[in-house]
């Protein structure tokens, strides 16, 4: 009998987040079924890290990967060769399936035909990243990418100055080199993480993928979900990269507009790159005399006891993909609110169904009170 073997590629195992999840336990799920599985990663990581934080055990999975340790520059180009793990993979292990959610495998393309494998891709997001093809798609996608990168002209303007334009038109060049165009044109099964994301693919390429959600370990928080709001703090929690996209600002913000002026809880990672805006939000709350409380990088068990220590849970990321905080939120009985946009809208309290959904900071201000009251 032969054994099926199965290459799950992310280019960065060794940064524990939402994308990885879905791989590691895409990869546990395979090996559950009894398959062969290999992880393909840019990066070599610990493996005993996903067992500690997520109790997902991938001690019998096979590593390729290609250096110890992330280049402190150039991470753009460093990308693009995620290809060369994945191609040196495939050649010694020939499998029959490539689960993946990076668009960067066209040099493999030659050897599916070679070798026969099936190829599954998960889309987090339909990215088109050539500026100039952005504003010739519909209006419904530029309106969501604005939401989730802010204004677009920003996003690009350092890239159209000086060096950075070069820098940007070779990444580009080579970009195109090494990315798949249409996933549907080549992946054999094509899924997506919510029915938001679903719906920006068709408008890019045409097709609606398999909506498969992100698996949420939820089991850590239900203990705490009979917890009354009588027996927690009064803290408004944020499960949250420490990143500008996700806007925590707003939240200093909103809470500066509310009567009852809880803390604000802000859990999450923080990158190096990412400091100045961490001590910008420890700045701008102390302007607006509001209390904040940052707690990074903590163990899992550390998050979820923080999270069952609060009254409610706010997310003021625009046009999230999917949002698997807000649902870990939820399981530990917390209310949460939402911005009307993206798939903690649409996905996860369908609609204000299950949960609150806000449009402006003054009507986030006022959904906090009216819970906290």
């Amino acid at each position: 009998m032969i054994n099926i073997k199965i290459v799950v590629a992310n280019y960065a195992w060794n940064h524990l987040g939402g994308a990885t999840l879905v791989c590691a336990h895409a990869a546990k799920a395979f090996l559950d079924k009894g398959f062969d599985v290999i992880a393909v990663s840019l990066t070599n990581f610990n493996k005993n890290e996903y067992l500690k934080e997520y109790g997902i055990d991938l001690k019998n999975i096979k590593v390729y990967s290609l250096i110890s340790k992330d280049p402190s520059a150039f991470s753009l180009y460093y990308r693009l060769i995620y290809w060369i793990p994945l191609m040196k993979a495939i050649k010694k292990e020939k499998p029959q399936v490539l689960f993946t959610d990076v668009e960067l495998y066209k040099p493999v393309l030659k050897l599916k035909k070679k070798i026969g494998f099936k190829i599954l891709e998960y889309i987090h997001f339909p990215y088109v990243v050539e500026k100039d093809k952005i504003n010739e798609l519909p209006i419904e996608y530029i309106k969501a990418l604005k939401e989730y990168l802010g204004e677009l002209k920003t996003q690009y303007k350092k890239y159209e100055k000086h060096l950075w334009k070069y820098y940007y038109k070779f990444w580009l060049k080579l970009y195109k080199k090494v990315a798949r165009e249409n996933p549907f044109h080549y992946a054999d099964v094509v899924m997506s993480n919510s029915k938001y994301t679903a719906r920006l693919s068709k408008i890019v390429w045409g097709r609606e993928p398999i909506v498969l959600n992100p698996p949420v370990k939820i089991k850590d928080f239900t203990k705490y979900s009979t917890k009354s709001i009588d027996q927690r703090e009064n803290a408004v929690v944020m499960i949250s990269r420490i990143s500008p996209e996700k806007r925590i600002e707003e939240a200093i913000d909103a809470i500066a507009l509310t009567k009852t002026k809880p803390l604000l809880r802000v859990i999450g990672r923080i990158s190096p790159y990412n400091i100045k805006y961490k001590k910008y939000l420890e700045r701008k709350a102390k302007e607006k005399n509001i209390k904040i409380e940052f707690q990074c990088d903590v163990p899992r068990e550390k998050l979820v006891e923080l999270i069952a220590r609060s009254k409610i849970f706010i997310h003021t990321t625009r046009g999230e993909h999917f949002g698997i905080a807000v649902v870990e939120a939820m399981a530990a009985g917390l209310p949460v609110i939402v911005h009307k946009s993206g798939g903690p809208y649409e996905d996860i309290i369908d609609y204000g169904k299950y949960g609150m959904f806000y449009e402006n900071l003054v009507d986030l201000s006022q959904k906090i009170d009216e819970l906290l009251k």
